[in-house]
């Protein structure tokens, strides 16, 4: 079990804010983590803010988790918070590495808490879908974010002989913009982009400055769209 006095041998300064809640920090050259726990018998949720304390928030995430477990990634909906964080992801210690090399034992009896927007993550993803979104799209330790929605992207262009493959990659939304824009003049190309959902647009090259959308690989949804409106329908795309 998670104890007040086994936080304050690894963290400094660590504060205890009421009876079960603790704040411990770890402070770094340039970054401080704002790590907060609930303590008490059973699992011991706990929830990180990068520079960023947050007190009455934090308690909110870890006051609705509660002590129970979760074997896999669990998603669920928040309760409405100044921050605008519409969930929140339950994380068994597989999925992330949180704590390592500090609290090894009591690892297994934690549970990570992330807020987020629904739109960031399915709630479904591996261990290893959860670290690559986590490291290359989504700052979960930043709660002053604004929405950064998860985007798999799959494309080919033959004229920069750039592509995927068959597989597709986590990318963030300006990634997928600049190869759509490599798209202009390109007959043979595509840009595929899927959002949390697991539905797909397909994006190639019409004419002149548009483009032909295609929802969920069905030529009857196809539509034309200008190159300067594709950001504005991809955003509501990957968030809505």
């Amino acid at each position: 079990m998670l104890t007040l006095e086994r936080l304050q041998s690894q963290f400094h300064p660590v504060e205890a804010l009421s009876d079960d809640i603790v704040r411990a920090d770890d402070e770094l050259p340039k970054t401080t983590f704002h790590n907060y726990f609930k303590l008490g018998d059973g699992t011991s949720p706990f929830v990180v803010s990068e520079n960023l304390v947050d007190d009455a928030f934090a308690a909110l995430v870890l006051n609705q988790a509660g002590h129970k477990s979760v074997e896999v990634l669990t998603k669920a909906e928040l309760k409405a918070n100044p921050r605008g964080f519409t969930h929140v992801l339950y994380a068994p210690h597989q999925y992330h590495s949180e704590l390592k090399g500090r609290l090894d034992a009591e690892r297994p009896n934690t549970t990570l808490c992330i807020p987020i927007f629904n739109c960031e993550f399915s709630g479904l993803e591996t261990p290893e879908e959860f670290y690559a979104l986590r490291r290359s799209v989504v700052p979960t330790a930043q709660w002053d974010r604004r929405p950064a929605p998860k985007l798999s992207l799959r494309f080919d262009n033959p004229r920069t002989r750039g592509g995927t493959g068959d597989g597709y990659v986590f990318a963030r939304l300006e990634q997928a913009l600049q190869e759509v824009d490599n798209l202009v003049g390109v007959g043979q190309g595509f840009v595929e982009v899927l959002n949390y959902r697991e539905e797909v647009v397909e994006l190639v090259f019409a004419a002149d400055d548009d483009f032909t959308w295609i929802a969920n690989r069905d030529d009857a949804t196809s539509r034309r769209i200008a190159r300067d409106a594709v950001r504005e329908a991809l955003w509501t795309f990957l968030t809505r």
